[in-house]
């Protein structure tokens, strides 16, 4: 029997099928490439709306605390959660449920200075965090996506950077970051977001959830991203971010290296000195 002229029930022959299912193949491989770039920009933009809403948060608690800035210790307890919420409470551990890790960290959050302003636990999280999706807690899970930086009322003492404590004090606030996007491969984002100054070196990596960019938030209350260049940066960030790899200190910082020149002129604090 002639294969082409052999039928299926709806009318067409085999070589019909197939050349249709070749058309869906390309077209579905023409198709999804534009639908993963329009998830990154969907889930950056929500990024940018949630680093509004921190911001926002944040002004509220300095309208209502003369002058200050959100601290990194509130109510005698210190904020190890990003620098500005409590951590999860108790810490996880591994074997620890998805949904045991989220009532640890709801409770966390009640326990930190943004919480009267912004009770909603979703507004401290990138919704494209991959470290909730690939990683299990206790092995870098984590769902706290923002890191508030050193230089914002922070513990004081890291590397000779004097935090300012008053809004007031900002000397330059459209380009002194409050809150960065970040992945810290220890489980949660520990601790303030910092670099070290003296001398300059990277030390905290960033999130890269939407493409080789991330989002900030700064004292005026803008919020921004930035697009990535150097190669060893986005590395330590993805490797962190997606399988939970220690990747803190990499290397690459320097006065020429235009990442880090870009967040050196953000990373603001009392006694901060530009870059020759």
């Amino acid at each position: 029997m002639n294969i082409a002229i052999l039928q299926n029930r709806r009318g067409f022959t085999l070589i019909e099928l197939l050349v249709v299912i070749a058309i869906i193949a390309i077209l579905a491989s023409l198709l999804l490439p534009a639908l993963s770039k329009a998830k990154l920009k969907a889930t950056g933009a929500n990024c940018i709306n949630a680093q509004k809403q921190l911001i926002l948060a944040s002004f509220l608690y300095t309208d209502d605390n003369d002058d200050y800035l959100i601290p990194s210790s509130y109510k005698s307890m210190s904020m190890v959660g990003g620098g500005y919420w409590a951590g999860p409470s108790p810490e996880f551990t591994v074997g620890t449920s998805v949904e045991e890790a989220m009532r640890r960290v709801r409770k966390g959050l009640t326990n930190g200075p943004l919480f009267k302003y912004i009770a909603n636990e979703n507004s401290y999280h990138c919704p494209g965090d991959l470290r909730t999706r690939r990683l299990k807690p206790g092995r870098g899970w984590a769902f706290d996506s923002y890191s508030k930086v050193e230089g914002i009322n922070g513990f004081t003492g890291w590397n000779n950077v004097v935090p300012y404590k008053k809004a007031s004090s900002v000397h330059d606030p459209s380009s002194s970051m409050v809150f960065v996007e970040e992945t810290d491969p220890r489980g949660y984002n520990i601790g303030t977001w910092a670099l070290w100054v003296e001398p300059i070196r990277w030390v905290d990596t960033f999130a890269i959830f939407h493409g080789n960019w991330s989002t900030f938030a700064f004292v005026d209350g803008h919020a921004e991203g930035h697009r990535w260049k150097d190669s060893r940066l986005i590395d330590a960030a993805r490797r962190a971010g997606e399988t939970g790899a220690n990747t803190l200190d990499w290397p690459g910082a320097s006065a020429q290296n235009p990442d880090f020149r870009w967040v050196y002129d953000r990373f603001r604090f009392v006694n901060w000195k530009p870059l020759p």
